[in-house]
């Protein structure tokens, strides 16, 4: 199995599943985790890392978290789910307040409360320096902080860089990105505007399209793939584990096709699980390329 690094956000999320769909001047009722706003793992690294986990891999996970009780709680429970959470740093300040709508289709709204970014102090990751034994085989930049663009330098295989990304400045081979995230010039010329970004390195750019599945932008013909069927009971995550199922498919030698394939198989997993990191899929659920 492989030796993978995601640099991601490791946060407690806080579902709230809504009986009726948000609409504005509406009243809706909503049911919560344990009746108390409970908490559940989440984050972007946390859901793509859990997902390797289960693929059978073994991940660490770099990320910051504030120097509090909820920092200490999200770290216990990305231990408990498998993530070594050495390259976990600490932050100043406090755990910010993640809620997760999800409304009866599956779709969820991410609402953070009282997050003031100008007063939100980031130190540095981990330095690699300081851990010369770790040579991953592949790595995802899921949120680019401080230190990041060093880590991502280490890799013996393929960098999957979620886009955009405006403070990385490390290499890239693949970036993924959503459609709803990209200016129209962006989406009309994709691979040329994210190579003017990443430089030769990048060989491809990744599109997704939600449930109308995923296109790969190259030197060469696009690639279209669409997800298998799936119910949609929570869609938290699910672009998340998508990244993770590419870079999996890649480093395993994979071609973009066969890759897109298997990102959209653990992305259709994973909309039907209630959770953000997918602590609860079934053994199997997400299978290593070539399994």
């Amino acid at each position: 199995m492989a030796d993978f690094l995601v640099i991601g956000a490791l946060a407690l999320d806080r579902p709230v599943w809504l009986e009726a769909a948000l609409e504005r001047g509406g009243r809706v009722v909503g049911r919560s985790l344990e009746a108390q706003l409970g908490p559940r793992l989440g984050g972007g690294g946390a859901n793509a890392g859990v997902a390797l986990v289960r693929a059978g891999h073994t991940v660490r996970l770099a990320s910051l978290v504030a120097a509090d009780g909820g920092g200490d709680q999200s770290i216990a429970l990305a231990g408990a789910a498998g993530l070594d959470v050495a390259l976990v740093g600490r932050r100043p300040g406090e755990s910010r307040t993640t809620l997760i709508l999800i409304e009866p289709d599956g779709e969820r709204l991410v609402l953070g409360l009282d997050i003031d970014r100008a007063r939100l102090v980031l130190p540095p990751l981990a330095s690699p320096a300081d851990h010369p034994g770790v040579q991953p085989d592949g790595v995802y930049v899921r949120a680019a902080f401080p230190g990041a663009d060093a880590w991502a330098a280490r890799s013996r295989g393929p960098v999957v860089v979620h886009w955009p990304a405006p403070a990385y400045a490390g290499p890239a081979d693949v970036v993924v990105c959503s459609a709803d995230d990209l200016e129209p010039a962006v989406l009309a010329a994709p691979f040329e505007a994210a190579r003017a970004v990443f430089g030769p390195q990048l060989s491809a750019i990744v599109v997704t399209h939600g449930a109308d599945g995923a296109s790969a932008y190259s030197a060469g013909a696009p690639i279209t793939v669409r997800p298998p069927p799936a119910k949609v009971i929570d869609s938290t995550g699910a672009g998340d584990v998508f990244a993770a199922g590419l870079l999996e498919a890649l480093s395993a030698g994979a071609s973009m096709m066969r890759a897109l394939d298997q990102a959209c198989a653990w992305g259709a997993v994973t909309v039907g699980l209630a959770s953000s990191a997918p602590v609860d899929s079934a053994p199997g659920a997400y299978r290593p390329f070539g399994a």
